[in-house]
């Protein structure tokens, strides 16, 4: 996933670049792991009791692993 994210963000930066000033790579992660992998109200609606009654996730494990790899396809973003 993180190599299609910089695939992704180097696609952006070359069509987009001449005209964008600054760049964010990735817009509010917390909230993205808070709501999708803890809550489950986004896609991929993963979450576990108490936090949420989905049909599957882990809401102890799940948001530190996601955070951990969009932090980490950011760097990558970030370094073009």
């Amino acid at each position: 996933m993180q190599e299609d994210y910089v695939h992704y963000a180097e696609t952006c930066f070359k069509v987009f670049g001449d005209r964008v000033k600054y760049w964010v790579t990735i817009n509010e992660p917390n909230l993205f792991a808070d709501m999708a992998y803890i809550r489950g109200h986004y896609p991929p609606a993963h979450c576990s009791e108490p936090f949420g009654n989905c049909s599957v996730g882990n809401s102890d494990v799940e948001p530190l692993a996601v955070m951990h790899y969009m932090l980490l396809a950011h760097a990558k973003a970030a370094k073009l």
